[in-house]
């Protein structure tokens, strides 16, 4: 039977009716009242742990050398201990991760959570600043990090203590050296996490600019990988024929991780998923498509995830066509909307594989909307079915519900939705009542499947990164000469939208854009730096409150770009 909304609706019904794997029962969280996932592990720990019956098998391959689900564990037990006994790590104490993907990463966060304490994944495209801020506003007493982000977070030893993979120099006091190998001194007793307690703080841009800490319970962060799992069932019931086809072919699974593990795609739906499940890992640094290119070739990939830009420089690779693609069953998307060039690129270059959609928010746990395969390409655009533990509400400026088709902001109900922000901007205007409101603009087809038309926040998302203007603003305001500044997103076909924005300056400065854009990689994430710069010396159009027009502004530089294209 081919795939439809129907099959769909009903494969949903028998995964989630009474006595069914993924039943669905009434829960009652921080005192709102919610769908909830009956079989969802309660301990977080307990998810990760379930790796640990595969032994010898291959794990994590990180630049040539493969960790098996035993070394990985032996490392995991190696560093509790560490913690626990020389640190002095207690429950429900904050560690910062500070480091770009390496095997470290994934063997700190396991521990961290085997001493009861909560992981806190730092941006590790951030700069000195941003890190600095993330450790004050988790209150970490430790911090695990790499060499090159040690150094953006020297300034703050002792107060803050400090691991240290491969250090390049000498380390100041209150900093450690950790290795993988190290050998602990004492034996650590086991910690018994329960399902209120914290367990991951990770953090989103504020609207102020400053990043906003949102915190997960295990409970939370249990049912948002319960609901991944939903999603593979419902996949393969959904597409049979091709699944069984898979399976047929016998070929293991081997995933590309790419994507930040500091990103909750990359830790939940990439790391702890395929942790708990035996699957193989290959593990980049950062993304290079020639290298993703080569492990393709190479490694035996059979499924890719990314933000859009990282397929399409994938698939769009000058040798692409000389690359054998006909093991990759699955490729999906996430972090921005699927471009309507690489939709194309799936059909002519994967057509034997599950492409795949999504839809959420860090405050969601990730959890919104996905589908898979068949579905995906009959409905290109969307973003799929909502998940059924999330209860939906579409919102007009006056928080009243718009009628049944009409576009509103989205406000959803969940087990894995947080409650308010943890630190950074708290203001709670994000909340009510138990409902998240995500900022996003949508509404429901007439085949129950979620379309996004826009955003009411004032965010930009670049490569699946989502971007505040007004961290930029602040740091741009700083440059001696300007004035006045907009920051805003353009339409980008490679990154979906690209930093813009306008400066106001006096009429003396002589400020250049080269002047501009290195004043701001001296201080932001090199994603964050405006690539259109327009230097303006008249007002920026205000309204009655003050506040800039940004879609005016916008315009008026679309319309500058267009007539300079014509000229």
């Amino acid at each position: 039977m081919p795939a439809s909304s129907a099959t769909y609706h009903s494969a949903v019904s028998q995964l989630t009716s009474a006595g069914a794997p993924f039943e669905i029962v009434d829960s009652v969280r921080n005192g709102t009242a919610m769908k909830a996932f009956k079989n969802a592990a309660q301990s977080l720990l307990a998810v990760v742990n379930e790796g640990r019956q595969f032994g010898d098998a291959p794990f994590v391959t990180y630049e040539g050398k493969t960790h098996s689900f035993a070394d990985f564990f032996a490392q995991v037990d190696r560093l509790r201990s560490t913690l626990i006994t020389q640190q002095q790590i207690k429950k429900g104490d904050k560690i910062a991760i500070a480091m770009r993907n390496r095997p470290e990463w994934m063997v700190s966060f396991v521990a961290i959570l085997g001493c009861g304490a909560v992981a806190v994944p730092l941006n590790s495209w951030g700069r000195e600043e941003e890190l600095s801020q993330g450790l004050d506003d988790s209150e970490a007493k430790l911090v695990i990090c790499d060499w090159p982000r040690y150094q953006f977070i020297e300034h703050k030893l002792p107060s803050v203590r400090a691991l240290v993979v491969e250090p390049k120099g000498a380390c100041g006091a209150g900093a450690s050296l950790w290795q993988l190998d190290q050998v602990a001194n004492e034996s650590a007793p086991e910690v018994v996490s329960n399902p209120e307690d914290a367990a991951i703080m990770l953090f989103t841009s504020g609207t102020s600019g400053r990043p906003k800490g949102v915190l997960f319970d295990h409970f939370s962060a249990c049912q948002a990988l319960f609901n991944i799992e939903f999603i593979g069932a419902a996949t393969y019931m959904t597409n049979l024929d091709a699944m069984n086809q898979q399976l047929a072919a016998g070929v293991p699974a081997k995933t590309l991780l790419s994507v930040p593990l500091f990103h909750i795609s990359g830790l939940y739906s990439q790391f702890l998923v395929n942790l708990k499940y035996g699957r193989a890992i290959h593990l980049m640094y950062k993304w290079d498509v020639d290298e993703a290119y080569r492990l393709i070739e190479d490694e035996g990939i059979t499924v890719l995830m990314g933000a859009p830009t990282m397929l399409l420089d994938l698939l769009q690779h000058p040798d692409i066509d000389k690359l054998d693609l006909s093991r990759i069953s699955n490729i999906s998307a996430g972090g921005a909307a699927t471009p309507s060039a690489l939709a194309d690129l799936y059909k002519s270059k994967l057509p034997k594989s599950m492409p795949g959609a999504g839809w959420g928010l860090t405050e969601t746990g990730g959890t919104g909307a996905a589908f898979t395969g068949a579905l995906m390409s009959q409905f290109p655009g969307t973003a799929g079915f909502l998940s059924p533990i999330i209860e939906s509400s579409f919102r007009d400026e006056a928080g009243q519900p718009v009628a049944d088709g009409e576009p509103g902001e989205i406000w959803i109900k969940s087990p894995t939705c947080i409650q308010s922000y943890f630190c950074g901007d708290n203001s709670g205007s994000d909340f009510a009542e138990g409902w998240f409101k995500t900022g996003d603009v949508g509404y429901l087809n007439d085949e129950g499947i979620l379309v996004i038309c826009d955003r009411v926040k004032d965010m930009i998302i670049r490569g699946g990164e989502n971007i505040y203007p007004a961290e930029i603003e602040n740091c741009l305001l700083s440059l001696d000469g300007c004035q006045e500044v907009a920051v805003f997103g353009l339409p980008s076909e490679r990154f979906g939208e690209e930093v813009a924005a306008t400066l106001v300056c006096n009429t003396v400065t002589s400020l250049t854009i080269a002047d501009i854009q290195a004043h701001c990689s001296a201080q932001l994430a090199a994603f964050k730096v405006p690539q259109h710069i327009y230097i303006s010396t008249q007002t920026l159009p205000r309204n009655a409150t003050k506040k800039p027009l940004k879609k005016q502004i916008k315009q008026q530089f679309i319309d500058r770009q267009a007539a300079n294209a014509d000229s």
